[in-house]
């Protein structure tokens, strides 16, 4: 891993040197400035991972470099140093983003492992920063709403994306969430995380929206992040399909029904004709008549079967894939 730099502000030669050196045998890269105009120039040049001050110098004050090193680098950490502690300066100091105020002589073991807190914290902010920028980003990209609740179901935050799909009120804080109730029920109430469709009658749009408990030390009352996805075409293809296949088994079954009605209707056909050849043979009739009653109860075992159909089955038939068998599909079966 490569050496850390920090970048040293110190207007007393003495303080500077032996302050360099502790650094470096802590194994740290430093780069020492008697000059706190100069060290700022130095900082917009290069990149530093900490800034390690003194509070009073000639030109720039400790607190006012700390400033200005904000505005360039929100992330740094600047740990400021002073022989004149002062009540007021530190507390001036930490409110402007100062990590540390320590007193001189600073303690070398103290001093080591606060910059070393300081630069993993850095490192975290700054990890954390990218996320969130490239989690922005896909956000805005899907056009996804986002939305922050407190316990009551009140909007306390919320992106441009999240007004505009439910198309609520400019002043959205102001506005009340449509499925609220839902929000409050499964997750404000049981702690679950909860993701479910809502159907937005007005417009005729279908949402994804997709909910959890957020825990946020600083406003305990924010409690419950929403993400919201507009889903009405992926709700238009699905039903696309769903009819597609609905036809699909349609013309299947009226395939497989035509199937089985032709033989008996044909067998039916053929002893009609017969019949009328046989003339005044009443025996010979009877026969063609019992043949007949045969198909005839067939075909109402047939129709008896297609009321009673509970499963979709098929079988094997010569020269298709398949045809539907309406006898493995029939309830009992």
């Amino acid at each position: 891993m490569s050496a850390k730099k920090i970048l040293l502000v110190d207007d007393d030669e003495n303080i500077l040197t032996v302050l360099k050196i502790r650094l470096e045998i802590m194994g740290f890269e430093v780069t020492a400035c008697n000059n706190p105009l100069k060290a700022l120039e130095l900082f917009q040049r290069e990149k530093f991972s900490l800034v390690l001050t003194d509070q009073r110098m000639e030109g720039l004050e400790g607190i006012e470099l700390l400033s200005r090193l904000k505005q360039i680098d929100p992330f740094l950490p600047v740990i400021i140093m002073t022989a004149f502690g002062k009540v007021d300066d530190a507390v001036i100091s930490m409110k402007r983003g100062a990590f540390s105020y320590l007193e001189k002589p600073v303690n070398p073991e103290e001093l080591e492992d606060i910059i070393c807190k300081a630069v993993e914290i850095r490192e975290l902010e700054e990890r954390i920063s990218l996320e969130r920028e490239l989690w922005g980003k896909v956000i805005a990209q899907i056009g996804a709403g986002l939305l922050i609740l407190d316990t009551e179901g009140n909007i306390v935050w919320a992106n441009k994306s999240a007004a505009s799909l439910l198309g609520l009120d400019s002043d959205i804080l102001k506005s009340r969430l449509p499925f609220e109730r839902i929000i409050l029920e499964k997750v404000a109430v049981n702690g679950a995380s909860h993701t479910f469709e809502y159907y937005e009658p007005k417009s005729k749009r279908w949402f994804l929206v997709s909910a959890a408990k957020r825990i946020d030390k600083s406003n305990p009352e924010h409690q419950i992040a929403i993400i919201l996805l507009e889903i009405s075409r992926l709700k238009e293809a699905q039903k696309a399909i769903i009819e597609r296949e609905r036809l699909a088994g349609v013309l299947e079954m009226a395939g497989a029904v035509a199937h089985e009605f032709s033989q008996p209707m044909q067998a039916i056909l053929l002893s009609s004709e017969l019949i009328k050849t046989l003339g005044h043979d009443p025996d010979s009739v009877k026969r063609v008549l019992g043949r007949l009653e045969n198909q005839v109860e067939a075909l109402g075992d047939l129709v008896h079967k297609l009321s009673d159909i509970t499963k979709y089955a098929k079988k094997k038939y010569p020269g298709t894939s398949g045809i539907v068998d309406l006898k493995k599909a029939a309830a009992g079966s």
